[in-house]
């Protein structure tokens, strides 16, 4: 069965190595385990860390989604339809240019690939408003840039958000026509990462209508091996979201991590490390799910979220 995912690093890789290509397996998302997996739709989003050169590198990895039709003509887009997506909005607007300048940038990219969801920063504090590493909540250029967002109806991402940033945007959006999802979180209640969703994140998520992404790294997941996606499973029917949920892998190059985290391998469990994993995770959700249940979780609720509400050109 066909899999839609909502998370994939595969432009970074491509972005720190000019000889890099779309079948390294080093990447854990090539063609190759695209195929295997049976991926059918994916979202591929720009990944910057806030910093001076954030724009150019957000430049780079959106040259390189504008490309990948002609690095694999036969699979890029005839055999897996592809998403853009903006993790951290330092991407598209640095730190001490006017914003005007930064919105008409992705005014540009949005008018020639449609931006499916935007998280305001990542792990650490920008311009937008506070990650994960702080307690920084929503700061007036995150909501203007909410506002921007509503007139394209582009949703906007709390994966990476602190908890008060994502508290405050789930205020903010009340004003204006923005669904909240998570593309690639947890549940913290099941495993105590401060990545993973507090239940009243998760609850006001699904209460928007928005979509929460299955993420497969280990920390997320818990330390009980991946059969433990179960209980994250089992812990959405308890908050009654079970059916806003998705896949939201998250697989990316260990290669480029940084050294001083490279005490935190292995990132995956061994067999669910890459895009090729997804026949095995079926086979895992079998042991409790209906076929119907897998089915949607997997693919069709996704792919009706991406084909039904955000704004396409």
């Amino acid at each position: 069965m066909d899999v839609a995912d909502f998370h994939c690093d595969l432009l970074w890789y491509l972005a720190n190595d000019a000889k890099r290509t779309v079948y390294d397996p080093e990447s854990q998302s090539s063609v190759s385990m695209f195929k295997e997996g049976r991926v059918a739709v994916q979202t591929f989003p720009i990944f910057t860390i806030t910093g001076k050169s954030s724009v150019k590198e957000g430049m780079k990895q959106f040259e390189i989604f504008q490309r990948l039709s002609k690095l694999d003509p036969d699979f890029f887009g005839p055999t897996m339809r592809y998403k853009l997506a903006i993790e951290n909005a330092s991407g598209f607007c640095n730190e001490e240019e006017p914003l005007e300048e930064g919105l008409r940038r992705v005014e540009r990219w949005w008018t020639q690939s449609p931006i499916y969801y935007i998280s305001l920063t990542w792990n650490q504090e920008n311009r937008f408003g506070g990650g994960v590493d702080t307690q920084v909540g929503l700061k007036e250029d995150g909501r203007r840039l909410l506002q921007w967002m509503s007139g394209r109806k582009i949703a906007v991402d709390l994966s990476h958000a602190s908890d008060r940033l994502a508290e405050d945007i789930l205020k903010e959006i009340k004003k204006w026509d923005v669904i909240p999802i998570a593309s690639h979180s947890n549940f913290r209640a099941v495993c105590p990462h401060p990545r993973n969703l507090p239940d009243h994140l998760a609850q006001g998520i699904a209460q928007e209508g928005g979509l929460i992404g299955l993420n497969m790294v280990r920390h997320f997941i818990g330390e009980n091996g991946p059969h433990a996606i179960l209980l994250h499973l089992e812990y959405a029917h308890r908050l009654k979201i079970e059916n806003h949920l998705c896949l939201g892998a998250d697989f990316f190059g260990e290669i480029d991590l940084d050294r001083a985290k490279m005490h935190l391998k292995p990132y995956f469990f061994e067999g669910f490390s890459n895009s090729a994993c997804y026949p095995q995770l079926r086979k895992i959700l079998s042991s409790s799910c209906s076929d119907e249940y897998i089915d949607n979780l997997m693919y069709s609720r996704l792919n009706h979220f991406l084909e039904t509400y955000p704004h396409v050109n």
